[in-house]
């Protein structure tokens, strides 16, 4: 009879303490899904709002019969050099940045600062990420560098000339490894080429005119799961005319034969066909430079 009793007693004290761990993870579980839904809709809330911008801007530079240059593209043709230019593209807001953007043209595809294995030229673009609004910003540094980047930080893009109909990119990733720069084969040393994508010249999606087009999909996996994300991603971009100065006032760029400029300084918008579009572009800037 003791016995029994005991056996009721730790079954009745079981079932107790199973109710309150219950009653315990009920307001966890509760806080956790609210938690989560508020992230949702933040996230949500900063890319309509970024889209909404971007559709505002594009949607007045379809309505102007004749295109007027804003205050943004008054300024930046005042630069006096590309360091001075990449500070203030750094400074502005994605406003500011889609205001120029809208203003710029694109690049000749010739004029590109491109690695030519025939001509021996070697030339590399360092990549900058620039504002995508106060609570996006992150999100894309984040998705860069850890997920584009599996883990290592973005540094830029290579282009390849070629005699291909659509030539082919690279993205540049910087290798570490204990915390300092792996030594490895490449046109940059430390540098990992990674993330090829098509290249050429096409319609924006922005507006009615061309731009540089980079286009991932041909080179995505049909079998990995993450392609499926990458496979939606593209880049347009444009070049910002600088001075003859400005454009050789870096030690590390020069003006191409024949006395034309290279394209020193694009101007990009990186964006996921799947998660807006083009109304929800990240800005990013390029600058020229010849590989060691």
């Amino acid at each position: 009879r003791h016995c029994v009793s005991t056996a009721a007693l730790c079954h009745s004290l079981f079932q107790h303490a199973t109710r309150n761990h219950s009653k315990m993870m009920l307001p966890i579980t509760s806080l956790a899904t609210a938690a989560a839904g508020a992230v949702v809709a933040v996230l949500s809330g900063a890319s309509m709002s970024n889209m909404y911008e971007m559709f505002s801007l594009a949607n007045n530079s379809f309505a102007l019969p004749t295109p007027v240059p804003s205050d943004v593209a008054t300024r930046a043709a005042n630069w006096k050099s590309i360091d001075e230019a990449v500070h203030e593209l750094q400074a502005m807001s994605r406003r500011d940045l889609i205001s120029l953007y809208l203003d710029c043209e694109h690049p000749d595809i010739n004029e590109l600062a491109a690695t030519n294995e025939q001509t021996k030229d070697n030339w590399v673009y360092d990549g900058y990420l620039l504002s995508n609004g106060p609570i996006l910003t992150t999100i894309t540094n984040f998705i860069t560098n850890k997920l584009f980047g599996r883990g290592l930080q973005w540094m830029g893009k290579a282009y390849f000339s070629s005699n291909s109909s659509v030539p082919i990119g690279k993205n540049r990733f910087r290798l570490e490894q204990n915390g300092e720069q792996k030594r490895t084969k490449g046109i940059v040393p430390d540098v990992l080429l990674d993330r090829t994508f098509d290249y050429y010249i096409g319609q924006s999606a922005l507006c009615s005119s061309s731009s540089l087009i980079n286009r991932y999909s041909p080179h995505c996996s049909k079998w990995s799961p993450m392609s499926l994300i990458w496979r939606g991603m593209v880049d347009e971009l444009r070049v910002i005319p600088l001075s003859v100065d400005a454009a050789c006032s870096s030690d590390q760029t020069q003006t191409q034969k024949g006395g034309k400029n290279k394209a020193m300084l694009l101007l990009g918008m990186g964006y996921f066909t799947w998660s807006g579009g083009a109304w929800n572009s990240a800005p990013f800037c390029l600058v020229a430079k010849q590989g060691k």
